[in-house]
């Protein structure tokens, strides 16, 4: 572990992000509208937030993927009787994937297992001041992007009870949601922009080059020393 520096993944927010957008206000008394993205694989557990969704009253859910699961989570929305609240898309530009994620009020992503190794869309999210849903995956870059209660909410994995239960504590507080919101945005500018992510590079490698250079200097001195 001494021999390791952590740099982490940074993106390049849209150029509308960019430009310092204000946070939406969060006094408005619509439904909440859920944003989740993702392959629709098991371990995205999509499952389990379209199971929650049955429990938030009149919030929406926009689910942008494709994949294996697609058919069998449709059969679940239908089942559940969510089709009017909940949709899949799963052929999406990125112009109109910017158009989900200005609109929504929150992302959310669900994984139940380590496969989830880190979670690129939370970024993009943060970048535009969206709070974040996360399943709490031990080991999983997830935990460690989302500050639990200041960035967004962790809820134990494939427990759609307990996503339920976050996804109504957003609906019945819009303050949180700006505040989380900003708070993640704030943590984006700090930590996960590309060029944080490009200056810690340029620095590991300076701090690299600068002792491998002392060792150059000492095998030359103990060579001229013999």
């Amino acid at each position: 572990r001494d021999k390791c520096e952590v740099i982490p993944l940074g993106i390049r927010p849209p150029p509308q992000v960019q430009e310092n957008l204000p946070v939406a206000q969060g006094t408005e008394s619509r439904p909440l509208r859920v944003l989740a993205i993702g392959r629709l694989t098991y371990y995205k557990g999509f499952e389990y937030l379209i199971r929650a969704m049955a429990q938030v009253p009149e919030a929406t859910l926009d689910l942008v993927g494709s994949g294996e699961e697609q058919s069998r989570l449709e059969n679940l929305i239908s089942e559940l009787h969510l089709t009017d609240r909940v949709q899949i898309h799963s052929r999406v530009s990125d112009e109109h994937l910017q158009h989900f994620m200005a609109k929504a009020d929150c992302l959310c992503l669900p994984s139940v297992e380590r496969t989830e190794s880190f979670g690129i869309v939370l970024l993009e999210a943060m970048s535009h001041a969206k709070p974040t849903v996360i399943s709490k995956v031990a080991g999983s870059g997830m935990v460690w992007i989302v500050e639990d209660g200041v960035t967004g909410l962790q809820v134990p994995p494939a427990d759609a009870g307990a996503l339920a239960i976050s996804l109504n504590i957003l609906q019945s507080n819009r303050d949180k949601i700006k505040r989380l919101g900003q708070s993640g945005r704030n943590r984006f500018k700090e930590y996960f922009h590309i060029e944080k992510s490009a200056a810690g590079v340029t620095e590991l490698y300076r701090q690299v080059h600068k002792r491998q250079a002392k060792v150059g200097n000492r095998a030359s001195n103990k060579s001229r020393d013999r």
